[in-house]
């Protein structure tokens, strides 16, 4: 990964990390199941995020979003296997 790769890296992580937060206050707020909450408006977000692909990188995105969640899953399968 170059510096700036590891950079971007950061800065979303940071940004993922913020905003969960602010979610997390907003269903507490509203007396709601935070994770569900969560689960919910992160699924509102990678919908508008891919329709707001133009046509050529659709795909790619979409990959990208299915990477991330599958990513999700082998770390669980990992944990449940030690």
């Amino acid at each position: 990964m170059t510096q700036d790769e590891q950079h971007a890296s950061e800065l979303v992580a940071t940004c993922a990390k913020e905003a969960s937060a602010h979610i997390l206050a907003y269903a507490r707020e509203a007396e709601m199941e935070p994770l569900s909450f969560l689960v919910n408006v992160a699924a509102v977000l990678a919908s508008s995020a891919l329709a707001a692909q133009p046509e050529d990188r659709l795909l790619e995105a979409s990959r990208h979003i299915q990477n991330a969640l599958g990513l999700v899953h082998c770390l669980r399968d990992d944990e449940a296997a030690a």
